[in-house]
């Protein structure tokens, strides 16, 4: 038997539905999402095995300017990712076009290159077809797209003839992850992430991208629960207070979410503890980035 494998790289905008475009494709969830941009902080593995083919998707940071050590960390995850890939997807928002920012992320990536790069214009559901006809044109003359493709991800129209076109462009070679295996996260990782997919929800205009969870116990009990602690790292005093709400309803909602969502996507009854501490400025300080796990 004849396998096929490649890593497709994800790109674009931030907001531009990169997690929910691999969230869609491996039918699972890879990655958190949220209208907030840049949820996406480290590069995140989607795994698709399709009979004989399997694609891993490197789901990336959206890109970015640089304001801090965390956003420098992110951009690294996004350039890295580009080393390697069989593939690369450029998403564009069809429902919010901003072409010159656009025009300088793509002007980061190399024309020259051997690998594949589709366009992928995304939320076609949001506008009409004299829209997705002038975005087509324009974005087709910034870059020697092999394909453009027009789907909506949330939808999950159009996916299939994308998904056709990747298993066919993807070289032949072994797999490199088991047929069951759907992504690159540990259970602490999927823990931290879906916590943070949390509080980015329930505090979307109150608290800004300053919070990093760090589990620090993860633990199997005799009565059969699993153990969980994880700290809530925030800038300030005021993200503290906002996030353990009064009489800690907040942190309790928190808790009580991530709970029921880690249950099932874990398959086991889930004991989850929380605590906030404040770690002023966190974001520009080098020894914190790598202590809440962003290292480059």
């Amino acid at each position: 038997m004849t396998t096929r494998f490649g890593a497709v790289g994800v790109f674009g905008r931030a907001n531009a539905g990169k997690s929910t475009l691999v969230n869609a494709l491996v039918g699972e969830v890879v990655s958190i999402v949220s209208k907030r941009p840049q949820t996406t902080r480290k590069r995140i593995l989607g795994i698709l095995t399709v009979k004989e083919t399997q694609l891993v998707f490197c789901d990336t940071p959206g890109l970015h300017s640089i304001k801090n050590k965390l956003d420098a960390y992110m951009n690294d995850e996004i350039m890295s990712t580009m080393k390697g890939l069989q593939a690369g997807l450029y998403l564009v928002d069809l429902s919010d076009i901003k072409y010159e920012l656009d025009q300088e992320y793509i002007g980061q990536l190399d024309p020259d290159s051997d690998m594949p790069m589709f366009l992928v214009l995304n939320k076609s559901d949001l506008v009409d077809d004299a829209k997705i006809e002038e975005a087509r044109k324009a974005y087709e003359t910034l870059y020697p797209f092999k394909k453009i493709f027009i789907i909506s991800a949330a939808k999950k129209k159009g996916l299939k003839q994308l998904l056709n076109t990747l298993c066919r462009t993807v070289p032949k070679g072994p797999h490199a992850y088991d047929a069951d295996d759907y992504t690159s996260l540990t259970e602490r990782e999927i823990v931290e992430e879906t916590i943070r997919e949390g509080i980015l929800r329930m505090y979307e205009q109150e608290v800004p991208h300053s919070v990093a969870v760090q589990v620090e116990q993860f633990s199997e009990r005799e009565n059969g629960k699993t153990y969980i602690e994880a700290v809530l790292n925030v800038e300030r005093e005021a993200h503290k207070k906002i996030i353990i709400g009064k009489d800690g309803a907040g942190i309790k909602k928190i808790g009580r979410i991530a709970r029921e969502k880690l249950n099932t996507m874990l398959g086991r009854d889930i004991y989850l503890q929380l605590w906030v501490k404040v770690r002023p400025d966190w974001r520009h300080n080098d020894i914190w980035i790598q202590r809440l796990g962003y290292r480059k």
